[in-house]
């Protein structure tokens, strides 16, 4: 039998869950992916927030209707030769003398975007209680990959997309008959589908593996405070810790630990 032992329900459980995302604060990563026919470099920050936690025993903890908060900012090059017709001023000749022929050349733009939006998701996460270095930690760790739906994320961030892409090409002489053809041209060649598909690329990898660590005791602690020199501090060590849920009337999850003096 454990020499110590403690527990938490599911109420005092959701407020660890909680502290934890807290603790966890905001991730980011940098990359490239693919964005329709365009190759677009990224910046993402993840942070996690609420959610209500379920005790499964023996130690599946669930998590559900867990905020994702994502802030994404983009960049991606889009050539207009590729959408916008070619055309040249014609060739004006005056006694003999005549205008060379012109060729429009329409440039490629760079149009920086960002967007940010909560993603709500629910997933079961399994305990893990490990040592590393002076401390046991107490970890909960996903299982497998909950769906993410986008949903009408993807559709509010193609419109706002859509006005990006007209304030980045409202500038360039000779567009104006072009420039609305041209936004719908692009924007349905990302598409809602490959928008979906990029999102998910980036926001994915935050969410498989997600860790969120509920409890750390140094291994090493005092049992009695140091008094005097008589009456030394008195520490134990922790030599093993476990944690489950346990079936109760209410479900518990249940920390144990074996100590030596």
């Amino acid at each position: 039998m454990s020499d110590i032992i403690a527990a938490a329900d599911q109420v005092a459980a959701t407020k660890l869950l909680h502290d934890a995302e807290a603790t966890l604060g905001t991730i980011t990563k940098t990359g490239s992916g693919s964005l329709g026919p365009f190759t677009a470099s990224y910046s993402a920050s993840i942070s996690f927030s609420d959610g209500n936690v379920t005790l499964s025993p023996p130690n599946i903890i669930e998590l559900a209707n867990c905020h994702l908060n994502y802030s994404l900012g983009f960049n991606f090059s889009i050539d207009l030769n590729s959408f916008l017709p070619h055309f040249c001023l014609p060739q004006v000749c005056l006694f003999g003398i005549c205008t060379p022929r012109i060729c429009i050349d329409w440039p490629t733009i760079n149009i920086p975007f960002s967007f940010s939006d909560t993603i709500v998701f629910t997933g079961d996460f399994t305990l893990d209680a490990h040592l590393a270095g002076p401390n046991w930690l107490v970890d909960v760790v996903i299982v497998g990959v909950p769906l993410l739906q986008f949903g009408p994320t993807t559709a509010a961030m193609l419109t706002a997309l859509g006005l990006a892409v007209s304030a980045a090409i409202a500038w360039i002489p000779f567009i104006g008959p072009f420039l609305a053809a041209g936004v719908l041209v692009i924007i349905a060649a990302i598409g809602i589908g490959g928008l979906t598909g990029f999102l998910g690329a980036i926001i994915t990898p935050f969410v498989s593996g997600l860790r969120f660590n509920i409890y750390t005791q140094p291994k090493l602690f005092p049992v009695l405070p140091l008094v005097s020199a008589i009456d030394p501090e008195a520490d134990m060590t922790i030599t093993a810790l476990g944690a489950t849920v346990e079936a109760t009337d209410k479900n518990e999850l249940v920390f144990s630990a074996d100590i030596v003096a």
